[in-house]
C-alpha cells in the first residue's frame, strides 16, 4: 500500500521538476506593435495647421493695417503695451495672486464680453481654473499698473470648444488687459 504513494510522490516531483527545468528557458523579446495613425486623426491634424496659419495670418493683416508695434510671444500671441512702467518691477509668478481687469472682444473689435461683465478677477495664477493658456501666459509679461492689448489666436485662447456661451469654437479673440495688483504672499 506505501508503493502506490511512493510513485504518486515521485511522479510529482518528476513532473514539477521538469515543469521548473522548462520554465527557466531564455524569453525572446517581442517586436513592439507597430500602430499607424487613422487617416481621421492625420486629417484633423493637418486641418488644425491649416486653420491656425490662417488665424495668424489674418491676425498678421490686422496688425500691419494698424500703425503700432506688436510683439510675437513664444506661445503663440501677440501683444503691444498701451501703459508699460518703465522701473522694472515684479512680475507675475506660478502661484502669485493677480488682480486684473479685462475684456474680450472678436479679433475685429466687436464686444463679446465687455470689461464690466468680467472684471475684476482675482486668481492664484496657473493654480485656479478660469484663465485661459494666453491670457496666464500674457500676465506674466506685465507689471502692476501695465495696460496690454492681447491678439489671441483660438489654440491660445478657448480653443476647440470656445466657453460655450458667447465665444464659439476655434474663435480668435483681442483683449486688453490691465493688471491691477500682484500679491506674492502666498
Amino acid at each position: 500500500m506505501k508503493k502506490p504513494y511512493r510513485i504518486l510522490k515521485y511522479s510529482l516531483v518528476l513532473t514539477l521538476l521538469v515543469g521548473f527545468l522548462i520554465s527557466c528557458k531564455n524569453l525572446e523579446a517581442r517586436e513592439p506593435i507597430e500602430r499607424k495613425t487613422s487617416t481621421k486623426t492625420d486629417f484633423s491634424i493637418e486641418l488644425n495647421k491649416q486653420r491656425n496659419a490662417a488665424e495668424e495670418a489674418y491676425i498678421e493683416k490686422l496688425i500691419k493695417a494698424d500703425s503700432t508695434e506688436f510683439v510675437r510671444s513664444s506661445n503663440g500671441f501677440y501683444y503691444r503695451f498701451i501703459v508699460q512702467d518703465s522701473i522694472a518691477g515684479d512680475r507675475p509668478e506660478f502661484g502669485d495672486r493677480v488682480t486684473f481687469e479685462y475684456n474680450i472682444e472678436t479679433i475685429d473689435g466687436e464686444t463679446i464680453y465687455s470689461k464690466e461683465e468680467l472684471s475684476p478677477v482675482t486668481k492664484s495664477l496657473e493654480q485656479e481654473y478660469g484663465i485661459f493658456k494666453g491670457l496666464r501666459e500674457g500676465l506674466k509679461l506685465m507689471q502692476e499698473n501695465d495696460e496690454v492689448v492681447f491678439y489671441f489666436p483660438s489654440y491660445t485662447a478657448y480653443g476647440f470648444y470656445g466657453d460655450e456661451k458667447r465665444i464659439g469654437l476655434h474663435t480668435p479673440i483681442k483683449s486688453t488687459v490691465k493688471l491691477l495688483e500682484i500679491d506674492k504672499s502666498n
